[in-house]
C-alpha cells in the first residue's frame, strides 16, 4: 500500500479534523498542531524535558515532558530509582511549579503543543502543580504507565489500571477535572479545557479488564496514549491497539512501541491517530520522521 492509500483510507482515523470533533476540549489543539506531522515524542524519564524538545524544533506534531512526580511520596520514590542507575528527574518540590513553568516554555520552543505526564500519590498534596500544568501546558497526561517497582509499590503507575485500583483512578480524574473546570471558568475562550490524557500500558492486565476498567472513567478523559508493550516481543502488540481502537472510537488515540520507520508508523496508524516515538530519537535515527512530514504535506 502506498502512503496516500494510507491517508486516502476512510475506514482508518488519520484525519485530524475528525480526531478533533471527537472531543470538544480538544478544540483549543486544532490550530496548535500542524495536520502534516503524525509522529509525537514520546516522554522518557529523566531526559525529555524542556532543553531536551526544543532541540527538535518543528518535528514533531506534539511533545511530551515528564514524568514529572507532584508529591514527596513520589520523589522519594524516584531518587530510589535514581539511586539503582535508571534516570528521573529530581528536584526541590517547593520549586516545581517554576520547573514545570520553565519546562513548558521550553518545550514550546520546539514549535509544537506540549504534553505533561505526571504521576502523585497525594491527589490533595499535588493540586497547585495540577493547576499549573492546566493552566500553561496544551494536554495534562496522567502516567498510568511506569512499572518501576518504586512507583507501583505506591499504587501508582500502571497499578492505577487494576480493577482494584479503579475508584482511586476514578477520584483522581474527577479531581484533575474539577480544577480543569474552575481554570476554564477564567479562561476568555471557554469551552478551551486543557485535554486530559492517560498514558497507559497494554498487557499489564488483559485488553477486556483495560477496557471495563476504562469506560468506569471514560467521562473524565479525552484520549489514551498506549504503550503498546509486548512481552517477551520486539514489536508492538497491535492486536491489543486495535481492541482499545475499537471500544473508545470517540477518545483520541496515540499509538507508541518499536516505531523506527515509515513502514512502522504506516502500519500503527491503522489503529490510532497519531503515534509515538522514543528510542529512535535517542539513537539518532530521526530523518525518516522528516521524510514523513513531508510526505503527508504533500497529499493531505
Amino acid at each position: 500500500m502506498c502512503f496516500i492509500d494510507l491517508i486516502n483510507d476512510n475506514d482508518r482515523i488519520y484525519n485530524f479534523d475528525k480526531m478533533y470533533n471527537r472531543n470538544n476540549n480538544l478544540s483549543n489543539l486544532k490550530n496548535k498542531i500542524n495536520k502534516n506531522k503524525k509522529i509525537v515524542l514520546a516522554p522518557m524519564a529523566g531526559i525529555t524535558d524542556g532543553k531536551f524538545c526544543k532541540k527538535y524544533k518543528n518535528l514533531f506534531g506534539m511533545v511530551c515532558i515528564g514524568a514529572y512526580d507532584l508529591d514527596k511520596d513520589s520523589q522519594i520514590a524516584s531518587e530510589k530509582i535514581v539511586n539503582r542507575g535508571r534516570k528521573e528527574f529530581l528536584y526541590n518540590l517547593d520549586e516545581l511549579d517554576d520547573i514545570l513553568r520553565q519546562n513548558i516554555t521550553e518545550a514550546k520552543e520546539s514549535g509544537a503543543p506540549v504534553s505533561v505526564n505526571v504521576r502523585f500519590k497525594d491527589i490533595n498534596k499535588s493540586t497547585d502543580n495540577i493547576k499549573t500544568i492546566l493552566q500553561y501546558a496544551d494536554i495534562f497526561e496522567l502516567n498510568c504507565h511506569c512499572r518501576q517497582k518504586e512507583i507501583t509499590d505506591l499504587g501508582i503507575g500502571q497499578e492505577l489500571l487494576k480493577k482494584e485500583n479503579n475508584n482511586i483512578l476514578k477520584n483522581y480524574l474527577k479531581i484533575i477535572n474539577e480544577l480543569n473546570n474552575e481554570l476554564n471558568h477564567g479562561r476568555l475562550n471557554h469551552g478551551s479545557s486543557t485535554p486530559i490524557f492517560l498514558k497507559i500500558r497494554a498487557n499489564f492486565i488483559s485488553a477486556n479488564e483495560l477496557i471495563d476498567n476504562l469506560n468506569n472513567v471514560k467521562d473524565y478523559f479525552n484520549g489514551l496514549h498506549i504503550d503498546c508493550f509486548y512481552p517477551n516481543k520486539n514489536y508492538a502488540d497491535l492486536d491489543y491497539l486495535k481492541e482499545i481502537r475499537n471500544n473508545f472510537k470517540d477518545k483520541v488515540i496515540i499509538g507508541n512501541n518499536s516505531i523506527n520507520s515509515i513502514d512502522d508508523a504506516k502500519i500503527m496508524l491503522k489503529y490510532c491517530d497519531i503515534v509515538s516515538v522514543a528510542r529512535c530519537v535517542l539513537s539518532g535515527n530521526t530523518g525518516w520522521i522528516k521524510e514523513m512530514n513531508h510526505k503527508t504535506e504533500k497529499y493531505i
